[in-house]
């Protein structure tokens, strides 16, 4: 069944309240499910009684070829029956009208409507594909965003560990001074010593 016989289908299960193909199965399944069981209480029969003449297995194979041929016969009779349901009765005649249909019916548009519907369908379908432009640009925007921001992130992390380097440096400058200070203070006092004991030595 293609797709265009599944949509008349279910416009006419409008009609019909149900839908032809369920009807259809139904009657399918009323052939079916008899045949199903009646050969297979007809396969526990024979395998029961007759089992000393015939091998069980060959009993079943065969009723099992026996249901596949039973099987074949009423899918073609179905089919058949489906078609001639579908042309015949399962079809809504050309002068009845749906609910649905009942407002084109009662209220044809013009063709100036038409050409305005198609009009307003175009800028609709225009206001979509910029409204998805938009969304689009925005997208590649955040990601642009979220790659400057890791960006920014890596490179304040860097600046951090430059002052960090920075201070460590003032601080040993800090250092040397204070330790050149006291160098000087101490070379003062040496020599301060050395001039007093060389007085002394020439006073002597």
């Amino acid at each position: 069944m293609d797709f265009e016989t599944v949509v008349n289908l279910d416009y006419e299960s409008q009609h019909f309240e149900f839908h032809p193909r369920t009807f259809v199965d139904t009657v399918y399944n009323a052939f079916y499910e008899p045949l199903f069981e009646g050969l297979n209480a007809l396969n526990v029969y024979l395998c029961d009684q007759y089992n000393h003449v015939i091998p069980a297995d060959d009993i079943r194979s065969n009723t099992d070829i026996l249901f596949k041929d039973l099987v074949k016969i009423l899918d073609k009779a179905i089919d058949k029956f489906e078609t001639y349901i579908d042309e015949n009765i399962f079809m809504i005649p050309n002068h009845v009208l749906l609910p649905e249909d009942e407002v084109h019916h009662t209220h044809p548009c013009t063709k100036d409507e038409d050409e305005k519907l198609d009009e307003e369908i175009e800028q609709i379908k225009q206001r979509i594909l910029e409204e998805r432009l938009r969304k689009s640009v925005l997208k590649s925007k955040i990601e642009e965003q979220k790659y400057v921001k890791e960006d920014l992130v890596t490179f304040k992390s860097k600046l951090q560990q430059l002052l960090s380097i920075v201070q460590g440096c003032k601080n040993t400058k800090e250092d040397l001074e204070l330790t050149m200070i006291r160098c000087l203070q101490n070379l003062n006092g040496i020599k301060g010593v050395h001039q007093s004991s060389k007085k002394s030595s020439e006073l002597e």
